[in-house]
């Protein structure tokens, strides 16, 4: 069953992936895909509309700019049309989209308010990433 959740990506450059991405994100519980677009100069954009995906443009460079404008078109919305969950993935396909039902399943079916999902948990090569780095992933 199809819930109220809305997907943004922010992507800069990503046409290698996007597709990918975009592909792999559960259909059968997702309302909305949002690329939002950061100044990229190859196909990003295209590739994104190909599959469906609501494209906005973000004129400010950086990843966060490009997250707030995800979440200025969910707010935009109407109010019985306004995501219940919104889920951040990256275009360059280092999270798992696949895992999607698993990483909201707290907050549908335990009340969770949040939910972070870790790429650094599990098998990871020792030394393979600075400690700032695994915080921050």
């Amino acid at each position: 069953m199809k819930q109220n959740i809305l997907v943004i990506i922010p992507a800069f450059n990503e046409q290698d992936s996007i597709g990918r991405v975009l592909v792999d994100i559960p259909a059968d519980i997702v309302q909305e895909i949002v690329v939002v677009n950061n100044n990229s100069t190859d196909e990003t954009e295209m590739i994104a509309m190909s599959y469906g995906a609501t494209v906005l443009s973000e004129d400010k460079k950086g990843y966060g700019y490009a997250c707030l404008k995800g979440i200025e078109y969910a707010r935009s919305k109407s109010p019985e049309n306004r995501p219940e969950i919104i889920v951040f993935l990256d275009g360059d396909y280092s999270d798992f989209p696949n895992e999607m039902s698993d990483l909201v399943r707290p907050i549908t079916d335990d009340d969770y308010d949040m939910v972070i999902g870790s790429r650094t948990t599990g098998n990871r090569e020792q030394g393979s990433m600075l400690p700032q780095a695994v915080v921050g992933n």
